[in-house]
């Protein structure tokens, strides 16, 4: 590229079309295919020289009498570029936090059922462990999680029929849910409602 003279500088913070066209012509091609040459898409490339043109033209005023003018639009288009791809990779980044936390969970879904035995759901021992654990427990958090799991009162009418706090409610559950866990082994996180069903 051509250092444009400090004649041509000077058309161009005087406002004159005629250079500006000429600048556009001699120069939009080349800025183009540099653009695209990176960002791997016309139409953005497109954007971004469309972009750096305007950006000329609205801060032509501004322009040092010795700025190569080529050398300033490549430095915007380099620029938008770079923000450009920046953003993708951002972009790409999160997207692939997602996909890698969506895939630890299927992950953890399928050992879990993995681990879990049918036939130990229904044996007496299971059946035991749950009414032992249950009896270890505070009378009244042993109370709010037959209601809940086996009466099938939601929270709020626990509340109400214990006249406590729904917070109370749930601390009694947390309490119950993991007490039980820790009696029952790791199948019991998919499982564990449906063998406290065992007693309804």
């Amino acid at each position: 590229m051509t250092i444009p003279n400090k004649n041509m500088v000077r058309s161009l913070k005087e406002g004159d079309n005629n250079t500006f066209n000429l600048l556009y012509r001699k120069y939009y091609h080349r800025l183009l295919c540099f653009a695209n040459s990176y960002v791997k898409d016309s139409f953005i490339a497109g954007n971004l020289v469309q972009d750096a043109f305007m950006a000329l033209w609205e801060n032509r005023e501004k322009l040092a009498s010795d700025t190569n003018v080529p050398s300033y639009l490549l430095t915007i288009v380099k620029n938008k570029a770079l923000n450009h791809l920046n953003h993708l990779k951002a972009k790409t980044k999160v997207e692939e936090n997602i996909q890698t936390h969506y895939l630890r969970e299927l992950e953890l879904r399928c050992s879990t059922l993995n681990a879990c035995n049918p036939e130990q759901m229904f044996q007496a021992d299971v059946e035991t462990i749950i009414q032992r654990t249950i009896e270890l427990l505070p009378e009244r958090c042993g109370k709010i999680i037959l209601l809940s799991k086996v009466d099938g009162l939601s929270n709020k009418e626990i509340a109400e029929k214990m006249n406590i706090s729904l917070k109370g409610v749930e601390y009694h559950i947390t309490r119950a849910l993991k007490l039980l866990r820790e009696n029952l082994g790791d199948y019991l996180t998919c499982l564990l409602i449906f063998l406290i069903n065992i007693f309804s």
